[in-house]
C-alpha cells in the first residue's frame, strides 16, 4: 500500500508569546507656559508637525511687559543722571578734602615756629575733618545711586526675560502629538499642557502581558509586530518591561523598540509576537503526530516496514510540531497518522512533493531548509 511520507529534518524552532497593543511615543514632553495669567496671542504649530528644539510654538500677550520695559527705560536714564550727579559731588568732595589737608599740613608745620596760632590750627583741623566727612558722604551717595541703577538694570533683565518667555518654545525636537492651546485662552499653572511632543518623533510598541508570559521575558528579545496596512511584520527589540505587575489585572507593560518608526502614528493598534527562545529540533507537520491520552506517537517507515514510535513533543507553531525525542534526522515519517496503518505492515513510501517557501513567510513559519510540505 503506498503511503505519503515526509523526511524528518532539523529545523529552527522559535517559541513566541503573542502580544496585542498599540503604538505610543517613547517619551512624551508636556509643554507648559512659563508665564501665568497671560492670554495666548498666536499659535504657530499644529498637531502632526515636526518641530526643532527651541522652535516657537505659541506667543503670549506681552502688552503689559512692554509697557514696563518702556517705563524701565526712563528709570534707567534717571538712574544714570543720578549717578553722574553723585559722581560730580564726589569729585568736589575730593578736591575740598585735598585742599583742607594741604592747609592743615602747612599749619602744623608753621605752628611750632609761632607763625600759626593754636586756634588757627584747630580751625584747620576741624575744616579737614568736615571735608573728610563730606567725602565719605559723597562716596556713600554715589554707591547708593549706583546700586539703584544696578537694581533698575536687573529689573530690565527680568522684564526682557518675561517677554522672551512669552514665546513658548519646544524644549526638544519631536512630533507635536496634541495642541491644547487656544487663542485668547489665559495661561494657568493649574491647567493642562499647551502642547504634547513625542521626543525625537520616536514611536514604539506598548502592550500588556499576563503574569504567566511576563516571567519569561528579558530585555533584548526580538519581536515581530504586524501593523494595519503594512506589508509584512516590522521587527523590534524588547526595550523595557515593567518593574512590577498590576495587582488588579495581573499584567505588566512591555515596550518594544521598533527597527523603523518613521511615519508611524502613535495610537495605532497592532499585534505581534515576542521570540522568547530559539533552538533546532525536528519539526513535523501536525498531521503526522497522533496524540492519545496524553501520549504522542508517529508512524516511521524503514526498509518498507511501518512501525509505531512514541515521541516527546515540544512547541507547536504554524501547523508544525516540535519533536524533542523519538525521531532522528533523515527518517521517513508518515504524513497522515491515520488509523488505517498497522505496525509491521509493508508499505510503499511516497515522499511528499516539496516546493520552495516564499521569502516573506520565513519570519513567521518554521525554517524547513527553505522548503514547504505540500499535501
Amino acid at each position: 500500500m503506498p503511503v505519503t511520507v515526509v523526511v524528518a529534518r532539523q529545523s529552527a524552532v522559535t517559541e513566541r508569546i503573542p502580544v496585542v497593543g498599540s503604538l505610543a511615543a517613547r517619551e512624551e514632553i508636556q509643554v507648559h507656559p512659563s508665564i501665568q495669567g497671560q492670554a495666548i496671542e498666536q499659535i504657530l504649530v499644529e498637531a502632526g508637525q515636526l518641530v526643532e528644539k527651541g522652535q516657537a510654538l505659541a506667543v503670549l500677550d506681552t502688552t503689559d511687559a512692554r509697557m514696563l520695559l518702556e517705563k524701565n527705560s526712563v528709570n534707567i536714564l534717571r538712574a544714570k543722571a543720578a549717578v553722574s550727579v553723585e559722581a560730580s559731588k564726589l569729585e568736589v568732595a575730593l578736591v575740598g578734602e585735598a585742599e583742607a589737608k594741604k592747609i592743615l599740613e602747612r599749619s602744623r608745620a608753621l605752628q611750632p615756629k609761632g607763625a600759626v596760632s593754636q586756634q588757627v590750627l584747630d580751625e584747620h583741623q576741624n575744616a579737614h575733618a568736615r571735608a573728610v566727612a563730606e567725602l565719605g558722604l559723597a562716596r556713600q551717595s554715589l554707591a547708593l545711586a549706583e546700586a539703584d541703577a544696578e537694581l533698575i538694570s536687573r529689573e530690565r533683565k527680568e522684564i526682557e526675560l518675561t517677554i522672551e518667555r512669552s514665546t513658548v518654545r519646544a524644549p526638544d525636537a519631536g512630533l507635536i502629538l496634541k495642541r491644547n492651546a487656544r487663542i485668547g485662552a489665559m495661561t494657568s499653572s493649574s491647567g493642562g499642557p499647551l502642547f504634547v511632543i513625542a521626543k525625537d518623533a520616536v514611536v514604539e510598541f506598548v502592550a500588556q502581558i499576563t503574569e504567566t508570559s511576563f516571567m519569561g521575558l528579558n530585555e533584548g528579545m526580538r519581536a515581530d509586530i504586524t501593523l494595519p496596512g503594512r506589508d509584512g511584520p516590522l521587527g523590534g527589540t524588547l526595550r523595557l518591561n515593567a518593574a512590577q505587575l498590576d495587582p488588579a489585572t495581573r499584567s505588566g507593560e512591555v515596550r518594544i523598540e521598533l527597527d523603523a518608526h518613521e511615519g508611524l502614528p502613535p495610537g495605532l493598534f497592532a499585534r505581534g509576537s515576542i521570540n522568547t527562545s530559539s533552538r533546532r529540533n525536528i519539526l513535523l507537520p501536525g498531521s503526522a503526530v497522533k496524540t492519545t491520552s496524553g501520549m504522542s506517537s508517529v508512524f516511521v517507515v524503514k526498509e518498507g516496514i511501518v512501525n509505531v514510535r512514541s515521541v516527546t513533543v515540544g512547541a507547536r507553531q504554524d501547523g508544525f510540531v516540535e519533536i524533542v525525542d523519538g525521531v532522528s534526522d533523515g527518517e521517513m515519517v508518515v504524513l497522515k497518522s491515520g488509523g488505517f496503518l498497522k505496525a509491521q505492515e509493508k508499505v510503499q513510501p511516497v515522499i511528499a512533493a516539496l516546493s520552495r517557501r516564499p521569502g516573506d513567510r520565513l519570519a513567521s513559519l518554521p525554517d524547513m531548509d527553505g522548503e514547504e510540505v505540500v499535501q
